[in-house]
């Protein structure tokens, strides 16, 4: 296991009568690099720096972070034969099942680089040896696969889509991934970027979840005041039945109410927007799904914005533990961090807190 300590591992008795499958097509092993100081000029040489790897992809940190709540989660997708072994032994320790399909070379590396009041990311594309119009067909049909014989028909099935595609898999890959899982009885959340989440919505997802600048071609306009995130929450939730929203540091919009996020020290933004869309559809779910009362509801977002910031914390992506989301709640509860529809709870709240979800 990698970036954390063993210890802070503890599941919880599973859900089993739901079950998720975490869909990855291009994973990463995350590296975050500790500077002393903030970089001077070209060609500058740090030596004996710290670096901190974790196995990731927005899906694989989506499932971890379920597996770590003691949800059923099965994640698949693409993995890259060469170098594999890390994942394997990183879903088996979290009790995740390994459905990906393996495809030839190397899963890529990407590394964000962090100093005392800055950082910059290094994203690499996955794949890039893959041919055009690659067929990932088999990887979504894997969902369907039973997670063991406790898996009955009837079982309430999670299936969320996250992160970027391949070059070589067609932009239009979520979309249809999206109609086919829906068709099969799934319950569908999208959080992706680009052409892939523009055709992603269009299909109708149940859950989408963008960034304030990801709503920009979807909904024509950046929000930056609460009455922009209320009109672009609408306009998603004319295409998906459940939007979520993230308002950069500020914290964000569930299906239009406000969550601030706690003021944290931010280590590394990787896996924070990944650990509030498990954390929210987790208790969403564990509650009854969407017809749950307003309050379950209201308490799903304040754990998802705890959620996430504790992972702000982290580095390389790797899980915070869970009596720092639960204190972090705690202080949400006290302080009443959810406003209701348009409130004044816009960016300028808690604007040091996340550099990102």
């Amino acid at each position: 296991m990698t970036g954390r300590s063993a210890a802070r591992i503890r599941r919880a008795t599973p859900l089993l009568d739901m079950k998720f499958f975490c869909l990855c097509m291009s994973p990463a092993i995350d590296a975050t690099v500790s500077l002393p100081r903030a970089p001077q000029g070209t060609g500058e040489v740090f030596k004996n720096v710290e670096e901190v790897e974790n196995v990731g992809g927005k899906a694989v940190n989506v499932a971890r972070w379920l597996a770590l709540r003691g949800a059923t989660v099965a994640c698949g997708g693409l993995l890259g034969v060469e170098n594999d072994g890390p994942f394997v032994r990183e879903l088996a320790s979290y009790g995740a099942e390994d459905r990906f399909v393996r495809v030839a070379g190397a899963t890529r590396r990407n590394e964000m680089v962090v100093w005392p009041g800055g950082s910059m990311k290094l994203n690499r594309a996955a794949f890039p040896a893959l041919e055009r119009g690659f067929d990932a067909a088999p990887a979504l049909a894997r969902a369907d696969e039973p997670a063991d014989e406790t898996d009955a028909e009837g079982n309430l099935k999670v299936a969320i889509l996250s992160g970027s595609l391949p070059p070589a898999v067609p932009a239009d890959f979520y979309a249809d991934a999206v109609t086919r899982l829906k068709r099969r009885g799934w319950f569908v959340a999208l959080d992706a970027s680009g052409e892939p989440l523009v055709r992603g919505v269009e299909a109708g997802p149940d859950l989408v979840k963008p960034n304030a600048e990801e709503c920009a071609p979807l909904v024509g306009f950046i929000p930056k005041t609460p009455e922009d995130f209320a009109r672009a929450t609408r306009l998603l939730r004319e295409k998906a039945a459940h939007a979520v929203v993230s308002d950069g540091g500020s914290g964000a919009w569930f299906d239009g109410d406000f969550v601030a996020a706690p003021n944290v020290d931010v280590v590394d933004t990787t896996a924070a927007g990944d650990t509030l869309l498990a954390e929210y559809c987790w208790r969403v779910f564990a509650a009854g799904g969407f017809d749950a009362a307003r309050p379950a509801l209201r308490d799903a977002a304040e754990w998802a914005v705890a959620a996430g910031s504790a992972a702000c914390t982290m580095p390389g992506g790797a899980p915070p533990p869970a009596a720092l989301v639960a204190r972090l709640r705690e202080r949400l509860a006290e302080t009443g961090a959810h406003e209701d529809g348009a409130g004044d709870a816009g960016a300028a709240r808690c604007a040091e807190n996340l550099e990102k979800l």
